[in-house]
């Protein structure tokens, strides 16, 4: 029974050890990521903060104060600089506010005008947290939809922490955390998303093992609209070459409102081909309630493959050359028998005449006796 007890005994504090060290390794990571923490503060009925983000929404020229809480995790008193940034979708699809200035044709309002102030440094001192407050003023003019941005904390004038990473390189780390906001309007319409494919252009793309030739297809958000994470799939079609085909999918896809992006679709370890091809793209939004079916037209050059080929690593492919090759030299050795088999043929007969001829000048007579 005794025994039975310290097995017992011994069972759990394995278990509170094993607890105690995923906790422990929790921490560690996130002390590695900049040492410091976010999070939303000061909701209102102006302000929503229960999703993590800040949901604004009141009249046109309404002033609503946003609070945010930023714990120092570090032993130092550490400078910070917080900015607010109009949201722009970068080319993974991930939603990004750390850009000053974003462009696009369809962008009328920028998130970043409507924040006071906009900028500007504070300290925290170790172990601590402290409270920052800005101003966000709904825009005065009439909009539909969502004008998005975010507020994005930073240390301010740190040196970058190096770490060394597998295969030995040394990587600076510049840690940024970012809260989204989002603006309405008080009784104004939702803006449905319109989505569209402006260009698709040949070109490398990003993979875990390096570059790959690819294509990169932009795709345009030309309203105030954001439907969240959207899952995503890239089919690519040759046109005169059924069995040609890439497809490509992600699940993690956010674009933010009137942004567009580059989604990069890699060729894998196919080269690039000159050609005209069909890029159809389907977006669905969460449980497939909607969907949206992009298509567009489009041209590699010769030019176009070798460069991107090239800029991936991928060698010219000459086996067409060696077969044309080995093809030419077949027919010059078949035109060449073929030749000297009728010039014999021609000689010998020649020489058969001859023969002939001479036996036939050469007649003899025979003698009576």
């Amino acid at each position: 029974m005794k025994w039975k007890r310290n097995k017992l005994i011994l069972f759990f504090m394995l278990l509170f050890a094993t607890i105690s060290g995923a906790m422990t390794g929790a921490i560690d990571v996130k002390a590695v990521s900049g040492e410091y923490l976010l999070k939303p503060m000061g909701g209102s009925d102006t302000v929503n903060i229960g999703s993590g983000s800040y949901m604004v929404t009141g009249t046109p020229g309404q002033e609503a104060t946003l609070q945010l809480m930023v714990l120092n995790k570090a032993s130092n008193t550490r400078k910070f600089m917080y900015m607010v940034n109009t949201a722009y979708t970068n080319d993974a699809g991930q939603l990004e506010y750390d850009k000053s200035k974003v462009t696009d044709p369809s962008l009328k309002i920028q998130t970043a005008n409507t924040a006071s102030p906009r900028k500007q440094e504070f300290t925290v001192p170790g172990k601590t947290n402290a409270t920052i407050a800005f101003k966000i003023t709904i825009p005065k003019k009439a909009f539909k939809g969502t004008i998005m941005g975010g507020v994005t904390v930073y240390p301010y004038k740190e040196k970058a922490k190096g770490t060394v990473s597998s295969n030995g390189t040394l990587i600076k780390n510049k840690f940024s955390y970012s809260i989204p906001i989002q603006i309405h309007q008080k009784d104004a319409d939702s803006d449905e998303a319109k989505y569209s494919i402006t260009a698709v252009r040949p070109g490398t793309v990003s993979a875990s093992d390096g570059l790959k030739p690819g294509v990169q297809a932009n795709v345009h958000n030309s309203s105030n609209s954001y439907t969240g994470v959207l899952s995503s799939k890239a089919v690519v079609t040759k046109k005169g070459d059924k069995s040609f085909k890439i497809t490509n999918t992600s699940s993690t896809q956010e674009i933010a409102p009137t942004s567009n992006y580059n989604y990069q679709i890699s060729w894998g370890k196919k080269r690039l081909q000159a050609g005209d091809y069909h890029l159809k793209m389907v977006y669905k939004a969460p449980g497939g309630l909607k969907s949206w079916t992009l298509n567009k037209d489009f041209t590699i050059t010769n030019n176009d493959a070798a460069k991107y080929n090239k800029l991936a690593g991928i060698k010219p492919n000459y086996l067409w050359l060696y077969i044309l090759l080995a093809i030419l030299a077949l027919a010059i050795i078949l035109g060449l028998g073929v030749y000297l088999g009728k010039r014999n043929n021609n000689k010998n007969n020649g020489n058969n005449g001859n023969n002939m001829n001479n036996n036939g000048g050469n007649t003899t007579r025979r003698r009576r006796r």
